[in-house]
């Protein structure tokens, strides 16, 4: 029994290891790319945000976190940045999860909420880029329990999704953004702690 409990302790001890490795890696390529294009403020933001999302990732695939679990952890970082970014208050925020999360079971669920919400929070101000958010997250995630995707496709969705939303109105330019996460994800292969 003092065995699996020694066991059970030295893997959570390299599982922590490895988390603050991964982490620090990333915080080195987001001070690389966030130098770059500091004088940017949106792309400043964008290199922010695939920080904070690669880094619930990593945690997701170093602990194997279940997609639930990984799910209300993305959703928890999008309140966060959403709450920073846009000024929105987090409570609210939390409310339109709460009231999105009541009932998805389908994909066309997904989208009649987010079209109920976006009815409800109309005068809300970047309410409807969260709700986007949300619907997008959602929708990333049932298609991989029913596509067998990797949390790899499923990330790359989501970051797909937000910079669909982050070009909406042509500023920045969604090649640009494109060309941003490329070279995040360039500068992560080369970062080594």
């Amino acid at each position: 029994m003092d065995n699996s409990f020694e066991q059970i302790e030295k893997l959570h001890f390299e599982h922590e290891v490895e988390a603050q490795r991964e982490l620090e890696k990333i915080d080195i390529a987001a001070a690389k790319m966030a130098e770059k294009y500091g004088e940017y403020e949106s792309l400043k933001d964008f290199v922010i945000y695939l920080a904070s999302m690669e880094k619930v990732f990593a945690r997701s695939r170093i602990y194997d976190s279940s997609p639930t679990t990984t799910k209300d952890e993305i959703i928890k970082a999008e309140i966060y940045l959403f709450s920073r970014d846009a000024a929105l208050d987090e409570e609210m925020l939390k409310s339109i999860r709460d009231d999105f999360g009541l009932v998805y079971l389908t994909i066309s669920q997904v989208y009649e909420i987010a079209e109920k919400l976006l009815k409800k929070f109309v005068d809300k101000a970047g309410c409807d880029d969260f709700i986007a958010s949300l619907r997008d997250i959602s929708i990333a995630f049932i298609e991989a329990h029913e596509k067998h995707f990797s949390i790899g496709e499923i990330q790359d969705r989501i970051y797909r999704s937000r910079m669909k939303i982050l070009s909406a109105d042509g500023d920045p330019d969604i090649v640009l953004l494109e060309q941003v996460y490329a070279e995040f994800k360039a500068e992560l292969g080369t970062v080594s702690v």
